[in-house]
């Protein structure tokens, strides 16, 4: 039950976390006099920079409930430290899920959960960048100089 509780907690967090990332990135791009596409990568970094915070923050949950929660321990072959259960929670986040790290106990559901977190934030980063480059893109006349191309 415990370990339910803390995955939401997490899900909520990256949600509250991506929500407002986005939110106030989007409402301070509108005022700037730049260009379409540094509007973009703007929101694109603003973006990458969320996700990043969220491996941090379940990379802590997992130092932090393997050294005083007894759920379980991250295996393998290197120390058990912030370096680590960031890689480990990179992989777990992108499901890249490599395997020389492995979470035991449960540890495991949090793992998992992560995975499925990392998913559903990476496909609403791709569905907002979708909806900024329809918005912004033909600010720099990208539209106007490919139509001049295909001629």
């Amino acid at each position: 039950m415990q370990t339910a509780l803390i995955a939401l907690l997490l899900i909520a967090a990256t949600i509250a976390i991506h929500y407002e990332v986005l939110r106030v990135t989007s409402l301070r791009l509108t005022h700037l006099k730049i260009p379409g596409r540094m509007r973009i990568i703007i929101i694109l970094t603003a973006a990458l920079a969320s996700h990043l915070l969220h491996v941090l923050l379940y990379a802590m949950t997992f130092l932090f409930l393997e050294d005083f929660g007894g759920f379980g321990t991250i295996d393998g072959d290197r120390g058990h430290n912030l370096e680590d259960a960031f890689y480990f929670s990179i992989t777990s986040y992108t499901t890249l899920g490599i395997g020389d790290l492995v979470p035991t106990g449960e540890l495991r559901v949090i793992s998992g959960t992560e995975a499925l977190n990392g998913l559903v934030m990476v496909g609403w980063t791709a569905s907002m960048t979708y909806l900024y480059m329809e918005k912004f893109w033909h600010l720099d006349g990208w539209n106007n100089s490919r139509k001049h191309k295909k001629k």
